[in-house]
């Protein structure tokens, strides 16, 4: 009986999931508009100005135009606006047809407090590229929920053009064109330092759910929670010690997202550390995945890290831990070709 429950559930979960939609790729020349739907800068508004027209100067050397929503941005406590300023903002980036991709300039905190302002039906039926990592994990999550869309799993744009040697931009940056702006499939290219650690081995397909521990954790009981059945789920933080991800990995057991994923990815855990006494992270790792009965790898490269690949949420990938291989199966953007011959 209880078998036949769980084909029941595992039936109306795929029931009830929507249609895929891919997004138009971008290229040189198109419009890209910078969106801050969560934090500013902890900065003063003079030294703020300067890093953006910094970032986006940057990112019109490398061949795109860009715009930024809105146009003056109001900082309200520690957000970039009011939560009806943020929302309304990346609205109107979405309305606006010229605009082809998205890209969010940074994290911190305050996606979720939007979730419930956007226009998913707009959305669905206007796709765009939507790119960004850490806080960004709340929208991604709505969106494919809500509407079906593939979004990207990418940094977001003040990590690039820094003096710092802690970010491979050259890395990064051709990592997330070529998702972006190729019908690219295959087996993703990792760093020569990079060898992917087995914490179980096997072999899985599904489509590519999750991004930031700490924000997926905070889903966790709202109608945003995340649904990992039959997906392959990935994790990612930065600056937690091991007891805050022993306790969010808690919640997401709990919540029967590690019951029944197809696989789980452990991304980066930059200063992730334990106290004197507390457990390391590989113990806390082996006490939630250890008897796992499906593949789990461990430091892949993506996430708070020198190296970050763009990866494509809601888009099939395939985990092979015999080859120590993540593939992606599907194109995660459609190719005007009619567009990509007259040019």
């Amino acid at each position: 009986m209880k078998k036949i429950w769980l084909i029941i559930l595992l039936c109306t979960s795929l029931a009830a999931e929507l249609p895929t939609i891919f997004p138009p790729a971008i290229k040189k020349g198109d419009l890209i508009a910078l969106v801050f739907p969560a934090s500013f800068f902890n900065k003063d508004d003079d030294e703020a100005q300067k890093i953006l027209k910094l970032k986006s100067k940057w990112l019109q050397q490398q061949g795109y135009r860009t715009i930024f929503y809105p146009e003056k941005i109001h900082r309200s406590g520690y957000l970039a606006g009011t939560d009806n300023e943020r929302a309304e903002a990346l609205m109107n980036a979405w309305k606006n047809e010229k605009i082809k991709a998205i890209w969010c300039f940074r994290g911190g905190y305050g996606s979720q407090r939007i979730l419930d302002s956007l226009d998913y039906e707009l959305i669905k039926n206007h796709p765009k590229i939507l790119i960004g990592m850490s806080d960004i994990t709340a929208l991604h999550q709505a969106i494919q929920q809500k509407t079906g869309l593939v979004t990207f799993l990418a940094p977001v744009l003040n990590y690039f053009n820094e003096k710092k040697n802690d970010f491979d931009d050259g890395y990064a940056f051709s990592s997330l064109e070529q998702v972006l702006s190729h019908q690219m499939s295959g087996e993703i290219s990792l760093p020569l330092e990079f060898n992917l650690e087995i914490l179980k081995p096997g072999k899985a397909t599904g489509k590519l759910v999750g991004g930031n521990l700490s924000i997926i954790s905070s889903l966790c009981g709202t109608k945003w929670q995340l649904n990992t059945e039959g997906k392959i789920l990935i994790l990612e933080d930065v600056n937690e010690e091991t007891y805050a991800i022993d306790r969010m990995l808690w919640q997401l057991k709990e919540s029967n997202l590690l019951d029944r994923p197809a696989a789980v990815i452990l991304a980066s855990w930059v200063d992730c550390n334990s106290s004197e006494y507390g457990f390391k992270l590989e113990e806390v790792f082996n006490r939630y995945f250890g008897n796992a009965t499906y593949p789990v790898i461990k430091g892949f490269p993506c996430g708070h890290d020198k190296y970050q690949i763009t990866l494509p949420l809601n888009n099939i990938i395939e985990i092979d831990t015999s080859r120590k291989t993540v593939q992606i199966l599907n194109s995660s953007v459609i190719v005007d070709t009619k567009k990509e011959t007259l040019q």
